[in-house]
């Protein structure tokens, strides 16, 4: 009689472990890539907010693209080597046996790598800044943050 009660748990709780397999698979099977678009979606709101926002006229923009091309190659290419490196770090790990002198080793080494990748993207939007006029850089310092914001999420 006991037996009757569990068992009716255990087919509901794997007909949900189903449902949610299945939703996540579908999810999976159908996601676009969309990193070229999501990265074509922001530009595009940067374009936008440079040039109706701050008054970016067509060479200032030209000027943004240019230095938008050339930091994302760099930053490509910082991004692989730091997917490489964590890559080695977690086989390192795996092979110390997850001390926590090891594990705090690869914080400290991510921290430093981090620290570098905020470094340059905060140096790239200070090129952004160069571009603006004396009587855009109000507005720029004033509004760029919101729209950062807005482009995260």
């Amino acid at each position: 009689m006991s037996n009757t009660p569990k068992s009716k748990l255990y087919l509901i709780i794997i007909g949900l472990l189903l449902l949610s397999n299945g939703a996540l698979l579908f999810l999976f099977l159908n996601k676009d890539d969309g990193r070229g678009r999501k990265r074509e979606d922001r530009r595009a709101k940067m374009t936008t907010f440079l040039k109706i926002q701050i008054g970016f006229n067509d060479v200032q923009l030209q000027q943004v693209n240019l230095l938008s091309t050339q930091h994302k190659e760099k930053m490509k290419t910082d991004f692989d080597s730091i997917k490489n490196n964590k890559q080695q770090q977690l086989k390192e790990l795996g092979i110390i046996g997850f001390s926590d002198s090891a594990i705090l080793q690869v914080v400290v080494k991510n921290a430093a790598q981090q620290k570098i990748m905020d470094q340059q993207m905060l140096t790239h939007f200070a090129a952004v800044r160069k571009i603006c006029t004396a009587a855009q850089l109000p507005k720029f310092d004033s509004l760029f943050y919101k729209v950062w914001e807005r482009m995260k999420k």
